[in-house]
């Protein structure tokens, strides 16, 4: 986005920022729990005797393998097998990424989560390997603010339900704002390196219609990925002394 949006058009982007954080604030530390004590016997008080309590398993560490039935490192023709399994009326479309020469599977599906509207479903491989690298979602806005609002709604409900997983110490990112129009709504690490990535981006639609002039600012974008390698991507780049 150019810096000569409004002030007051920013304005407005930041108080859906500021919703966004706000819910999930309360999402993230507004459960409590509370530890129950008994009382142990009074022969067992007067001898100073503790009853043990069981330790809790500690949870299994999260992985990020790919999305529903697809896994990273399958061919594209077993990719086509488990989108029928999983999506069976998805009417698939392939193309090759401009720039990037990566092969992708697209498919748009109706509610992935309950009354969110339709998603975008890409497919990504690599390409040297010919292998699944990584996989994309994309809901998008229609333009109404009844559109952003459920936008912003599947925002929050994908950051608790990753914000609840056990990724790698230390590797989780919640509600940070990258750009004026772009915030990192979660992001983490599994032990193997994978990565899941949830990025909101665009304006809201008090902030469009008070764009008169000039091009108008985008609608709200919601993507989720799920990336085998965000260090090494497997894509076409110009090599040293190649040019």
């Amino acid at each position: 986005m150019k810096k000569s949006i409004p002030r007051r058009c920013a304005k407005r982007w930041r108080l859906a920022l500021l919703a966004v954080w706000l819910i999930g604030y309360c999402g993230l530390t507004g459960e409590q729990s509370v530890a129950a004590e008994e009382s142990a016997p009074k022969s067992k008080v007067e001898q100073g005797a503790t009853e043990q309590q069981p330790s809790q398993p500690a949870p299994l560490p999260t992985t990020i393998e790919g999305f529903r039935q697809a896994r990273f490192g399958m061919n594209e023709e077993q990719v086509r097998q488990v989108i029928r399994k999983d999506f069976p009326t998805a009417k698939i479309s392939d193309a090759i990424h401009p720039s990037e020469k990566t092969m992708v599977l697209s498919f748009t599906v109706a509610d992935l989560l309950p009354n969110t509207g339709n998603a975008r479903v890409s497919y990504i491989f690599g390409y040297r390997s010919k292998k699944l690298i990584q996989i994309n979602i994309v809901w998008a806005s229609d333009g109404s603010a009844v559109s952003d609002e459920t936008v912003v709604g599947t925002a929050n409900s994908l950051r608790d339900y990753f914000a609840s997983q056990n990724y790698k110490p230390d590797s989780a990112v919640a509600n940070r704002q990258l750009a004026e129009n772009t915030i990192v709504v979660f992001r983490a690490n599994d032990l193997q390196g994978r990565t899941v990535l949830l990025v909101l981006s665009g304006a809201a639609a008090a902030a469009r219609r008070e764009e008169k002039k000039g091009p108008r600012p985008p609608l709200l974008i919601l993507e989720l990925s799920y990336i085998e390698d965000a260090a090494h991507p497997d894509v076409f780049s110009i090599g040293k002394g190649q040019f």
